[in-house]
Parts: structure tokens; sequence; C-alpha cells
């Protein structure tokens, strides 16, 4: 079967599943936020019932067809979730953003590359032990040497847990990567900025030979993300760019998928889609 015809198929299969369902859910008298999650709850069913299929093919195949049933399952989340509540600017631009980062990890589901795999992420614990050792070794028998040990304890209570969760964190042979998705960096993001500064540093220390990798979907995005490239610790890609990444890391073929699978506008129903049009939200899905 080519991609197309597997996405007509997983796409009949979620509408099927979904289509009565989602009238009762739309009539039911609960709140918005429980019919949502009924919803989700229906096609994370149907993805998981669907993913059963993988183990069935070449292993060349596999990466494009779980990202093939993530994007099927993210037109159907966004179809199915307005039907019982309506999607107003931000929930679309954050759903949006949570579906994205899942197709692009979907990637990782099942890589074509034997040599990849996704590894346990490292307890904050391990790294500020890790730090301590080397402060501790390299004071030597200085004179104020206790003193200088209770201002580093000082230092990491001030610093507290950090939390060392990333979208990715695998292995390619030896060497551990982290991956970021964001869906676009805007002005709001001098957060995420400061966080990824120590995260990767945190990770730096854990293994020094960490590469670390930041894919953004869009390919304008605020000055935020030109201080994280120049500050040359995350490697930064955008658009295009960020979706090779993927493809050289996994062995998924990217560029394909997006070609032949991904088409918004028809697999959309033309309500949706106008209703995104109207509100000004279809940028959300240049994926």
């Amino acid at each position: 079967m080519t991609l197309a015809e597997v996405k007509a198929e997983i796409l009949e299969t979620l509408h099927r599943d979904l289509r009565e369902p989602s009238a009762i859910i739309t009539a039911s008298q609960v709140t918005r936020e429980e019919k949502a999650k009924a919803i989700n709850a229906i096609v994370g069913a149907t993805k998981h019932k669907l993913s059963a299929r993988v183990a069935t093919l070449d292993v060349a195949e596999r990466p494009n067809f779980a990202l093939v049933l993530q994007y099927c399952c993210s037109v159907a989340s966004l179809e199915y979730r307005h039907k019982v509540w309506p999607y107003e600017y931000m929930a679309f631009s954050r759903r949006v953003g949570e579906l994205w980062e899942g197709f692009c990890s979907a990637a990782w589901d099942f890589p074509s590359r034997p040599e990849v795999a996704r590894i346990d992420v490292p307890a904050f614990a391990t790294v500020r032990n890790a730090l301590d050792a080397r402060i501790r070794g390299n004071i030597g028998e200085h004179g104020k040497r206790d003193e200088i040990l209770r201002d580093v304890d000082t230092l990491f209570e001030i610093i507290g847990d950090i939390n060392m969760n990333e979208d990715e964190v695998f292995r390619v042979g030896e060497i551990p990567h982290v991956i970021d998705f964001k869906s676009g960096f805007g002005s709001n993001e001098k957060g995420n900025m400061l966080r990824l500064q120590t995260v990767g540093k945190a990770y730096r220390i854990w293994n020094h030979q960490t590469r670390l990798l930041l894919l953004v979907r869009q390919e304008e995005n605020n000055n935020y993300l030109n201080v994280l490239r120049r500050a040359g610790l995350w490697e930064v890609h955008t658009g295009t760019k960020a979706y090779e990444q993927i493809s050289a890391l996994t062995g998924a073929d990217m560029q394909t998928v997006r070609d032949t699978v991904i088409d918004w506008p028809s697999d959309l129903s033309p309500e949706l889609y106008k209703f995104l049009t109207d509100a000004d939200l279809t940028s959300y899905l240049t994926w």
C-alpha cells in the first residue's frame, strides 16, 4: 500500500470509531473538559489498536507508518474535539503544538536505524553529585575548603531540583542525544530560553558528549531563538532543516510523508477548515 492509501484507511477507521460516540458525548450532560477527554480517549484507543500493525511491517517501513498514524490521529483529535468544545485561539495553538511534537516523536517509536534507542532521562541528583564530586576534587586542601563546600551546598539548595525531562532522550550508538521540539519561538519564550540553557548545561555535566538539538516547526521566530543559536550549546534547526534532522536520526522519510500525506484542507471537514480560516489559525497547520 502507498502512504496515501494507508492514510485513507486509517482515517476511515478513526471516523468509524468516533462518529457515533462523538454525537453521544456531545449530547451528554458533562463538562466540556470531560467531553474532550472522552474524545481523546477514543482516539488513543484506536491508535493503540492500529499500532499493532507496525510489527508486521519491514523495518524500513515502520517509521513512516508511525508518522502517518500519528498525523491521522491528529486530524481526528482536532476534528472531534472541536465538535464537543469549539476551539478558541490560544487553545488551538497550544493543542496543535502538542500534536506537532507528537507527530515528530512518532519517528522514534519505530526507528529504522538499529543503533537508535530511547534511554531513561537522568535524574538531576546524578548531575548534582557529579558536579559536587568534581568541585571537591578540584579544591584540594584549600584553607577555606569547608567554607567553600558549605557555599556550594547552599547554591545547590537555591537551584533546587532541575527537571531534566525533554521531548526525546535517546542514544545513537554510545552518544546521548536530547531533542526539544517547539512549534514556534515567540515573544513569550524567554522562560523557555533560560530553561533550555540550564537543562542543556546539566546534560553536558551528565555526559559531555551529549548532543543537544532544538527543532522548531516555524521558520520565522523571535530573537530569543537567535540568542540560543548564538550561545552554541543547542543546535537549532527550523522548518525543513528540523525535519531533515529527524530523518537523519531515525531513518524516517519526513519529506515524503509531508509531501504525500499531510493535507489539512482535504483531511479536515470543510466546516472546521472554514472556521480555522476565518479565525486566522491555518498558519499553525504548516507542517
